[in-house]
């Protein structure tokens, strides 16, 4: 018995050993473990090792609303006519001296050399095209509304060229050079059937758009060929064109 004493206390105590180390690898696995400290994105690194505070970081101011939306600019269309056909009428009257190259020729006043007096009251049709900008091609008939002094009516015909000197602007001055043939019948057998002249016409146009205008013009017309005619005239049109 007392040889066994020994060895039974060494047995006891490693068994008390081993239950403490079991014991308290069991409270080690049932304490709960610390999350692991998130680190500040702000902080500088070098700042935590010296540890000086890191200032706050200020917020970004918060963004300005969007505001309506901006469309650009409608172009209007060009109001130069380049390519355009037109169509103009015109009503008129104006004032005429005519100068016979022989004596006895009744020019309107009996007994006179030189007679002035009233230009009929007369209708311009005017078909044109603008083959450039700043040109257009057209033909002036005249048909007259009023009779003459022989009780004849005045037709003629006068070719030529206009220049319009703003064409894109809504209203735009012009001018034009045409030549001018005149096949009003006459009485007095002594005298040409047919005139010749030239013409030029000066006028102010407003552009309502690019396909519709309205116009007041003056011209002045030089005849040579049946007698020395001078003519001045004004009237107040509306010009049509396409496209």
């Amino acid at each position: 018995m007392r040889a066994r004493r020994p060895w039974t206390l060494l047995a006891f105590t490693l068994a008390l050993l081993l239950g403490s180390r079991v014991a308290g690898a069991d409270v080690d696995a049932a304490a709960p473990t610390a999350p692991p400290v998130a680190q500040d994105p702000t902080r500088d690194p070098a700042a935590s090792m010296t540890g000086d505070p890191t200032p706050p970081t200020m917020p970004s101011p918060p963004a300005k609303p969007a505001g309506p939306k901006q469309f650009p600019k409608l172009r209007y269309p060009p109001l130069i006519h380049t390519y355009q056909l037109g169509l103009a009428v015109l009503p008129g009257i104006g004032f005429r001296v005519i100068a016979p190259y022989a004596e006895g020729v009744d020019c309107g006043q009996q007994g006179k050399r030189v007679c002035t007096g009233l230009l009929p009251f007369f209708m311009d049709v005017q078909p044109s095209f603008g083959f450039a900008e700043h040109w257009d091609l057209l033909v002036d008939l005249r048909f007259g509304l009023g009779t003459d002094f022989n009780q004849r009516r005045q037709f003629a015909v006068a070719p030529g060229f206009r220049y319009w000197v703003d064409p894109e602007q809504h209203t735009k001055f012009f001018a034009t050079v045409q030549g001018v043939f005149d096949a009003t019948p006459q009485n007095n057998a002594s005298l040409r059937k047919n005139d010749f002249g030239i013409r030029n016409e000066n006028g102010f146009m407003f552009e309502v758009m690019r396909n519709l205008g309205f116009y007041l013009q003056f011209g002045e017309t030089i005849g040579f060929a049946r007698w020395l005619r001078f003519e001045i005239d004004a009237g107040v049109g509306v010009q049509a064109r396409i496209p």
